[in-house]
């Protein structure tokens, strides 16, 4: 891979990163958070200087793993190249596949193409403006992400964050660990990547 020096690295998170707002929501005991993307990176390079600058804080951890699976479901080879580096260290094993002589372990590269792969609308359900009666495509503009956080459940390096989608009526859960560089990096999906309502396609009676 191809080093880019600290300011090209700048650049990159720069083009792709609106910012993280924070807002109390109605509820007690819980908090809703946006986090904005310009867009969804196309190389190794940007989605690993993405991730280096989200990934910082759970919400943005969780936001890297989002776009990971989104790429995912249209590209897998490069997908599964941002999954190693949305992933803690103990889902990957050693292939050729990822990046670093890592890749996802053989359990969740199936997992990845049975559930994402066949249903690309789940991942993209996550971005804000999407919804069933629209194919789940993306809006133009900019991609947001909005979060739930419950009392108690950010923790110094676990956390469990809740991700509102179009694709369901209650917002679904995703884990994440902090690694030794600070680094907030997913451990758990698989709620996730369930109960997503499916794109509605067109109707047409030929009688």
């Amino acid at each position: 891979m191809t080093r880019r020096s600290p300011a090209a690295v700048l650049v990159l998170v720069s083009s792709l990163v609106f910012s993280l707002f924070f807002a109390l929501s109605a509820s007690a005991g819980s908090k809703d958070s946006t986090l904005k993307i310009k867009a969804l990176p196309k190389t190794v390079d940007e989605f690993k200087a993405l991730r280096d600058d989200l990934a910082k804080t759970p919400h943005g951890g969780v936001a890297v793993m989002i776009v990971a699976m989104t790429v995912y479901s249209d590209d897998a080879k490069l997908g599964t190249q941002f999954l190693t580096l949305a992933l803690d260290s103990e889902k990957l094993s050693d292939g050729k596949d990822g990046v670093s002589g890592k890749q996802p372990s053989p359990g969740i590269l199936r997992d990845f193409k049975d559930r994402n792969g066949a249903k690309p609308w789940v991942a993209k359900s996550a971005f804000q403006g999407t919804s069933p009666q629209t194919g789940y495509v993306l809006p133009s503009g900019g991609l947001s992400i909005k979060f739930k956080e419950q009392d108690g459940d950010v923790k110094d390096t676990t956390a469990k964050i809740f991700v509102y989608t179009s694709g369901a009526d209650a917002p679904k859960p995703m884990q994440i660990k902090k690694n030794d560089k600070g680094l907030w990096k997913a451990t758990e999906w698989s709620s996730f990547q369930g109960n997503c309502r499916p794109p509605e396609g067109k109707k047409s009676d030929d009688l």
